[in-house]
């Protein structure tokens, strides 16, 4: 894209209930959060109730930049709320209450209020979990150019129709190395990393595949191209919102010209910038970007 993009991210905002207190997250608004900090033209389209907790998530999204006129507000159902369990700081444990108001994202809603249409959606496959959201989800992708899913699965929340139809609707797709080895279970595929990522990408037709991989770093396929990128070493306080953090950063540098080596470069460090603090947002600049960078060159 020549030009920066309306971007729509689609999905769950909600209170991570650490052991250290309550964190602003959702995967879609994490991934808002650093695209809007990058410039962005960048909407979130979510639900909250019109509890206290609503209120305080609102409050936080407007004073981190991100534009809340997308926000739903829901007089039957709360504020989203996931208990984490980060005992084993690599691999935390997610128990996402249900149902909530981000369940019950109304399309009629947003169209009735659309002034331009989105160049590019962002979704995961946690908002397909009812089927309310799921509509207006569906709904949505046969409007976006580009539409870029970031797998994100949390059993019992990872059905394999629903993660298919998703992925035959995508353009680009992001996984993390647990979620690609289940897809590519599904059609016996069992073959290194990189020929799992291929396989997958050839049977969704996607343009750009994106696989994160812990420890091991990270890697694109895009046009015929397989790039790699070493982990860069931090030390760990818990990874959620990780994952969120990388692909926001490497859509702002991919839609901003950057070659894809770099973007990958810089998704990783934003990624371990976010695990060496608690919770899915805390406060990256570009400076922090580049200081990571530079300390692994």
């Amino acid at each position: 894209m020549n030009t920066k993009p309306a971007i729509l991210c689609f999905g769950e905002v909600l209170w991570d209930m650490l052991p250290e207190g309550r964190v602003a997250s959702g995967a879609p608004m994490n991934v808002a959060l650093r695209l809007a900090r990058s410039g962005f033209d960048v909407r979130m389209l979510s639900r909250v109730g019109t509890d206290r907790p609503g209120r305080e998530l609102l409050a936080f999204m407007a004073g981190n930049g991100l534009s809340t006129g997308w926000i739903q507000l829901d007089q039957d159902h709360p504020t989203g709320t996931v208990e984490v369990d980060t005992a084993d700081p690599a691999a935390p444990v997610f128990d996402i209450v249900m149902p909530v108001a981000w369940d019950f994202i109304d399309a009629d809603e947003y169209f009735q209020n659309i002034d331009r249409e989105a160049d590019v959606l962002v979704y995961g496959s946690l908002a397909a979990r009812h089927d309310v959201s799921r509509d207006s989800l569906f709904r949505l992708l046969e409007m976006a150019t580009l539409k870029v899913f970031d797998v994100n699965c949390r059993p019992p929340h990872d059905e394999r129709p629903v993660i298919e139809s998703l992925l035959q609707h995508a353009d680009w797709a992001k996984f993390n190395e647990s979620e690609l080895s289940l897809i590519a279970g599904w059609h016996e595929t069992s073959a290194s990393v990189v020929e799992a990522a291929k396989a997958v990408m050839d049977r969704y037709e996607l343009a750009l595949v994106c696989v994160t991989l812990g420890h091991d770093g990270a890697l694109l396929l895009h046009e015929g191209v397989t790039y790699r990128q070493d982990a860069f070493d931090v030390d760990v306080v818990d990874t959620v919102g990780c994952g969120d953090a990388f692909l926001g950063t490497l859509l702002s540098a991919l839609f901003a010209q950057t070659t894809p080596q770099e973007a990958l470069a810089r998704a990783s460090a934003a990624g371990a910038l976010v695990a060496a603090s608690a919770g899915a947002t805390p406060a990256i600049d570009e400076a922090d970007i580049r200081r990571v960078m530079r300390r692994h060159i």
